[in-house]
């Protein structure tokens, strides 16, 4: 088949193909699914081949953010060499804003490569605010 492609292209198929695979990945880091339920927000995800302890979720003025590192770390004393080596240390993270939440009460769980957190909603007598009449 490699006689069909002119030989300034050879090869260049498989690289070009990497970097479009590796733009696709990189675009989509920590794809996420965003539930709204009556009294909460569910959110999906997936992190696949990060450890729990390198997964960070911060809320703050209302605003969620997911973090996450991953390291493909290994101990090389084998006389192998790598041909090619795609897998390495990255660090990916997706902000979000959602408003109404009550921060104390977030609970996340990761399992199977999935991070699954719940964002319970603020009751709505406990929205701070006041309709002020006007005389």
């Amino acid at each position: 088949m490699t006689d069909r492609i002119p030989k300034n292209l050879q090869g260049a198929s498989e690289e070009l193909s990497g970097r479009t695979m590796n733009h696709f990945w990189q675009d989509r880091q920590i794809a996420t699914d965003i539930k709204e339920y009556p009294d909460r927000y569910e959110i999906l995800a997936d992190l696949p081949g990060v450890t729990k302890e390198n997964i960070l979720v911060h809320y703050d003025a209302e605003q969620l953010t997911i973090s996450a590192t991953q390291n493909f770390t290994e101990n090389d004393t084998d006389d192998g060499h790598y041909l090619r080596r795609e897998r390495a240390t990255a660090s990916f993270q997706r902000s979000f804003a959602i408003k109404n939440i009550v921060a104390e009460e977030i609970t996340a769980k990761y399992e199977n490569g999935v991070l699954r957190l719940s964002l319970p909603k603020q009751s709505p007598n406990l929205i701070i605010g006041k309709i002020i009449p006007v005389e």
